[in-house]
């Protein structure tokens, strides 16, 4: 069961195996997406299609119907990876072997349906996957496996989507391997809770009264969709990699665009620090370096972000 691109990663990594067989893909209904607004499959269900796998789309997936629809393929595990609904007891209790979950952080940190995003957010150094097995909470069940890994200073929602995805993938094939042959032991989870709730496009403007690093962390929590964003001459500009500079000085407003360097980018003063704009894209168009920007849009020092 998964909707995402991560929860498509998840179920390639699991086509992988031949000690694995998928019987059936569990995703959400087609939905419109993108500027044409066209009815598009989800990334699940789209993997699940390259690979020839049956898609079930229910609307309501505890719906007793459903439920007795899953009951007849007598799966020996339920796995779900960023699905977008929570299950029932009807369905938890349905296989021997449980419902097990694969998400994107180490639990219990992070806990809810946007854990990438906040773990950008929250400027973490390290993130990670967890296996785990499904209770009636949300992310509270124990824990199977986990795989911690570095975030990298160049990390951005896009790479991290991909990189623990595939990551996910490997540790529940290994995991359900395990679970199965009755050598993992479930722990609980351990240490201080915080949560992960869905974010808002709003949140996603760029706000340049606060620090530079919380800035950069916003930008690369939304890259590239929906995009960080600013507001420039009254259009919307998105930024898509950005990063913090410093020895700019001090004599500016939040916002206000202090040097053009050719190297690192247009250097914006931040309330604390510099933002260095390197990749952006103006409303409409395709994203561009900011050279691209400065030659076309005719930006200069003392210009004014809002």
């Amino acid at each position: 069961m998964g909707t995402s691109l991560f929860g498509a990663m998840v179920l390639e990594e699991i086509l992988r195996r031949n000690d694995i067989t998928v019987q059936a893909v569990v995703s959400k209904a087609d939905a419109k997406a993108g500027r044409g607004q066209r009815i598009t499959p989800s990334p699940v269900t789209m993997k699940a299609q390259e690979f020839g796998l049956t898609v079930l789309k229910p609307v309501r997936v505890n719906d007793p119907e459903f439920v007795e629809t899953l009951r007849a393929l007598s799966p020996e595990a339920i796995v779900v990876a960023a699905y977008g609904q929570i299950l029932r007891r009807s369905l938890l209790t349905l296989p021997p072997l449980g419902c097990i979950n694969v998400h994107a952080s180490l639990l219990p940190r992070h806990r809810g349906p946007d854990p990438i995003r906040w773990t950008l957010l929250q400027g973490d150094a390290e993130t990670g996957v967890t296996v785990m097995l499904m209770d009636e909470g949300v992310d509270t069940g124990p824990i199977l496996a986990q795989q911690p890994i570095e975030v990298g200073e160049r990390d951005n929602y896009s790479s991290l989507v991909v990189l623990l995805g595939a990551l996910g993938g490997t540790l529940l094939g290994e995991t359900l391997i395990g679970w199965r042959k009755g050598t993992l032991v479930p722990r609980p989870q351990e240490g201080e809770v915080s949560y992960a709730p869905c974010l808002s496009k709003e949140e996603a403007r760029i706000s340049w009264g606060e620090k530079a690093e919380r800035i950069v962390n916003r930008i690369r929590a939304f890259t590239r969709s929906p995009g960080a964003y600013t507001f420039w001459r009254g259009k919307r500009l998105k930024v898509i990699e950005a990063f913090v500079v410093q020895g700019e000085g001090n004599d500016f407003l939040p916002g206000t665009i202090v040097n053009i360097d050719r190297e690192r980018g247009i250097i914006v003063k931040a309330q604390e620090g510099y933002v260095a704009l390197y990749v952006v894209q103006p409303e409409n168009r395709s994203p561009m370096l900011f050279r691209d920007l400065c030659c076309g849009y005719q930006i200069k020092v003392g210009d004014q972000f809002q």
